[in-house]
């Protein structure tokens, strides 16, 4: 297995993209256990992104993103704690209202995930002396958004 997954020499999401013009608009460092989807440890963890995601100063934006999270996991405590990278992907997307902005629509609040339209994610166990938690990078895709309601970091 490799000592990294997160992508190309440069490190940069938006290398990754193929020629499509992206711009970084966030990359954050979340410290926490992250969780899977419907665990009890879901809500911790979503408020660890949150506040990490609330401390760069981005503001929700009316674009295209791209999303790479590369989560570190804890070693497990035994044979029955193990994390599926789809599950651990749905409630940390599902805490970044702070980027994506809140969804339009009738039902219960929830980040407007519907825009990122190209996602990589990537999981490794803690290394001795590192932290659990997840790098977060999100770029958005120029010409994507209404240039009304674009914001300006």
């Amino acid at each position: 297995m490799p000592d990294s997954l997160d992508g190309p020499a440069s490190g940069h999401l938006s290398d990754a993209l193929n020629g499509v013009s992206a711009e970084p608009i966030l990359v954050v460092d979340v410290v926490g256990r992250p969780a899977s989807y419907s665990s009890a440890a879901q809500a911790p963890w979503q408020a660890a992104v949150r506040v990490a995601i609330s401390g760069t100063g981005v503001i929700p934006r009316d674009c295209r993103f791209g999303v790479r999270i590369s989560f570190r996991t804890p070693v497990p405590n035994n044979a029955n704690e193990v994390w599926d990278i789809d599950n651990l992907i749905k409630p940390t997307l599902d805490a970044m209202e702070g980027v994506f902005g809140a969804r339009h629509w009738h039902g219960p609040q929830q980040a407007a995930d519907d825009k990122v339209d190209y996602l990589v994610a990537s999981k490794r166990t803690v290394r001795a002396g590192e932290a659990p938690g997840a790098r977060i990078e999100v770029v958005e895709f120029v010409g994507s958004c209404d240039a009304h309601l674009r914001a300006i970091p």
